[in-house]
C-alpha cells in the first residue's frame, strides 16, 4: 500500500483528476435517489470530494475518507459544509469508527486496488460499520475492462500496470463477499463508460446489510 499511496499522492499533487472531478458523478445522484434523506455517510476513498459535496449538499452527513493526505489536504481547504468532513483512512486497516455508526457506505472506485485477503477484510469492516439496513454503494473496475491482464500479475485478477495496482472485480467475487458478509443486493449491474476520460468496464452495486 505504501507505493500506492505515493502513486495517489503524486496524481493529487500534480492535480490530474482535477478536470474529471469538478460536478458529482451519476452514481452519486443515483445513490442519493435510494438513501433515506439525512443519512449518516461514510465515504471511502473520496479523491476530490466532488461526490463528498455533492451528498452533503442532500442534506446528509458525510464523513469522506481517502489514504491520501494530500488530497485531503486539498480538500479540506476548497470544499466546506456544515455537514462534510475530511479524514484520512487507509482502507486496507480497520476503520477508525464503531460499529453500526453508519447509514450509508459509498465507494465508488476505491475497493478494487487490495489483495484477496484485505478485500475481504474490507468488506467485514463495512459490514461491521454499517447499521443494520444500512446500504452499501459501490463501483469497481470489473473482469470485462480493457485493462484486465495487463502489467504485472499479483494474484488472480490483480495486476499491477505502470505502477497502478487493480484488483478486476468478477460478478461471482462481488455476490460472495456481500453474501459472506449478510448483504442482500438491491441491484447489480454490468456496464461501460468513460471513467477519467478513459473506456472502463464496471460492476456497479446498491446492496443492504440485514
Amino acid at each position: 500500500m505504501q507505493s500506492q499511496q505515493k502513486y495517489w499522492d503524486d496524481a493529487h499533487a500534480k492535480r490530474q483528476l482535477q478536470d474529471y472531478s469538478k460536478t458529482q458523478t451519476s452514481f452519486a445522484e443515483e445513490t442519493n435517489s435510494i438513501i433515506p434523506s439525512g443519512s449518516h455517510i461514510l465515504e471511502l476513498g473520496c479523491g476530490e470530494g466532488n461526490d463528498s459535496i455533492y451528498l452533503a449538499q442532500q442534506g446528509h452527513a458525510v464523513i469522506a475518507t481517502d489514504f491520501s493526505d494530500v488530497v485531503i489536504a486539498g480538500d479540506q481547504q476548497s470544499l466546506t459544509h456544515p455537514k462534510l468532513q475530511f479524514s484520512v483512512q487507509d482502507i486496507s486497516q480497520p476503520l477508525n469508527y464503531s460499529t453500526n455508526s453508519f447509514d450509508v457506505v459509498y465507494a465508488r472506485l476505491s475497493l478494487h486496488y487490495f489483495t484477496s485477503e484485505q478485500t475481504e477484510k474490507i468488506f467485514s469492516e463495512i459490514a461491521r460499520v454499517l447499521k443494520p439496513n444500512g446500504y452499501l454503494c459501490f463501483m469497481c473496475k470489473s473482469v470485462n475492462d480493457r485493462l484486465y491482464g495487463q502489467g504485472k500479475k499479483i494474484e488472480d485478477n490483480m495486476y499491477e500496470l505502470a505502477g497502478h495496482v487493480r484488483h478486476f472485480f468478477s460478478e461471482k467475487l462481488t455476490r460472495e463477499l456481500l453474501a459472506k458478509n449478510g448483504f442482500t443486493v438491491i441491484s447489480l449491474e454490468h456496464g461501460k463508460d468513460k471513467l477519467y476520460a478513459r473506456e472502463s468496464a464496471f460492476i456497479k452495486v446498491i446492496a443492504q446489510k440485514q
